[in-house]
């Protein structure tokens, strides 16, 4: 089933753009790029982190606890990123959270909110695991099904 159409209202193919973020320096040099380029083209913006879920084995009352961590560490990175895209002068963007694995997730939204763009840092927080496994701007840029700005922490 394909995702539903967003209303263009940009000037130009890119008139929603799906920014991942996960409080690294880099999220937010794609965010800074993301805002500017939104506020250029007239996009709305969708921030979105990544959070892991803990696992219901955990049982209760320790499961309630790591959920409401993880719950909060997200609505943190997305309060920075938010803070970051208005200060760059972007428009205000939506924010959403999502349980997951970072990469796979993202595709996901990507593709069911039918984004035109997806802007992601070139690293994340997640160091040796990524080197291992491979990062998740790679895997996001060869499974998103559309156009992927990978930027670095510099912008």
């Amino acid at each position: 089933m394909d995702a539903p159409e967003l209303p263009r209202t940009a000037r130009g193919p890119f008139a929603n753009i799906l920014v991942a973020v996960d409080g690294s320096e880099h999220a937010r040099g794609a965010v800074r790029v993301a805002a500017r380029l939104g506020r250029a083209l007239g996009a709305q913006l969708m921030l979105l982190t990544v959070y892991d879920a803990p696992s219901e084995a955990l049982g209760e009352p320790n499961y309630s606890r790591a959920l409401t961590e993880a719950l909060e560490g997200a609505q943190r990175v997305l309060a920075d990123a938010l803070r970051a895209a208005l200060d760059a002068g972007g428009p205000e963007p939506r924010t959403e959270y999502l349980a997951g694995e970072p990469a796979a997730t993202i595709v996901s939204a990507a593709k069911a909110g039918g984004y035109d763009l997806v802007v992601v840092g070139s690293r994340g927080r997640s160091g040796l695991a990524a080197a291992l496994l491979g990062s998740v701007s790679s895997t996001v840029a060869a499974h998103a099904g559309r156009p992927v700005l990978v930027v670095g922490a510099e912008a």
